[in-house]
């Protein structure tokens, strides 16, 4: 009974699509196509070159390892797995789950019905998520961003969050109470935006309170081209970064000093998006926030990208070097503060 009813269903499937109009089945046909070329590359298990010394040299294969076939460089007879050195590597769950689990994280599903839909705890789905947020945030850290011309720079503040783990050091806040301390208080995380206007944008975290001169200098010195136009806020502590680069400040203090070239309307678009979604999240912790500005960022590059593209993208980018188990997770690089009593 079961047989019949799986093919009657696919005699149904076939019989409504031949009713379709060309050009829709031309469509359907391309997808199908677009998702065989990603099976076939998620499956690809054949090493491009040795993770160890970089080269393209023979490879041979020499037995297994958890499962996945193991290979012998003949340059520098390191063995390894064709993923070695990447996401994949320790990963506990099928690749195509995990991808299904950086759509979802791209998309702001919440982590709760991603669990439902795999069929997986939601400590799984949630320290996968972390998996893929590491490495995003390793991926932008390699890209050497350089911004130069016009640049826009300016901070904003979001509540410190312990959200997730206990607190020692100050009293419990309900959901959506604001700090008992008035105004940027060492309660407030301040998140720096720096961007060209070319797309080009850099997301950080820096401290507590408002940052310091020689914080955004040591930040933002190598992301920075000599003689670029610097406009920010009434701030200064972007005068010994500017100072340092050979760079020129404009100071814009409110909007009546706006004009169609000096303004800072692209920051100030990048953080309500920044707040719109960290309130979608419900807060994040803050030792995750810089995991989750990279995210940010991420979402700004794919967002005109269909999902067709962004599978293709997510195939690519798995194959970056970066592994990390579920131990080192838990403390790899996050974001320190030390709250005042």
């Amino acid at each position: 009974m079961i047989k019949e009813k799986s093919i009657m269903h696919e005699t149904e499937l076939i019989t409504n699509f031949n009713k379709l109009t060309q050009s829709l089945q031309d469509r359907i046909q391309k997808e199908i196509i677009d998702f065989c070329n990603l099976n076939d590359r998620l499956g690809d298990n054949r090493p491009y070159q040795c993770p160890y010394c970089h080269k393209k040299t023979k490879m041979i294969k020499k037995g297994f390892a958890r499962g996945k076939q193991r290979y012998l460089c003949m340059d520098c007879y390191h063995k390894f797995t064709y993923d070695s050195h990447m996401i994949t590597s320790f990963l506990k769950i099928d690749v195509d789950e995990f991808v299904e689990i950086c759509i979802d994280t791209l998309t702001m599903v919440p982590i709760h019905k991603t669990a439902k839909r795999l069929n997986r705890s939601i400590k799984c789905v949630f320290l996968n998520r972390h998996k893929f947020l590491s490495m995003l945030e390793k991926y932008l850290e390699s890209e050497k961003i350089q911004l130069s011309g016009t640049i826009e720079c300016d901070e904003t503040y979001v509540l410190e969050s312990s959200k997730g783990s206990s607190l020692k050091r100050r009293k419990a806040r309900h959901r959506g109470e604001p700090s008992k301390f008035r105004g940027i208080s060492h309660e407030q995380i301040c998140i720096v935006t720096t961007t060209n206007r070319n797309e080009h944008e850099i997301f950080l975290a820096v401290g507590q309170s408002r940052p310091t001169k020689d914080i955004i200098q040591d930040t933002f010195k190598n992301n920075i081209t000599q003689r670029s136009i610097i406009y920010t806020g009434g701030t200064d502590c972007y005068n010994l970064l500017a100072e340092c680069k050979n760079c020129k400040v404009v100071h814009l203090k409110g909007h009546q000093s706006y004009n169609q070239v000096e303004h800072l309307n692209v920051v100030n678009h990048i953080y309500s998006i920044i707040k719109n979604k960290l309130a979608q999240y419900r807060g994040v912790a803050a030792k995750y926030i810089n995991r989750y500005t990279a995210l940010f960022v991420c979402m700004r590059r794919f967002m005109e990208m269909d999902i067709n593209e962004l599978y293709e993208k997510l195939a690519w980018m798995i194959r970056y070097p970066f592994a990390i188990t579920t131990k080192a997770l838990r403390n790899h690089n996050l974001f320190s503060f030390s709250l005042q009593e």
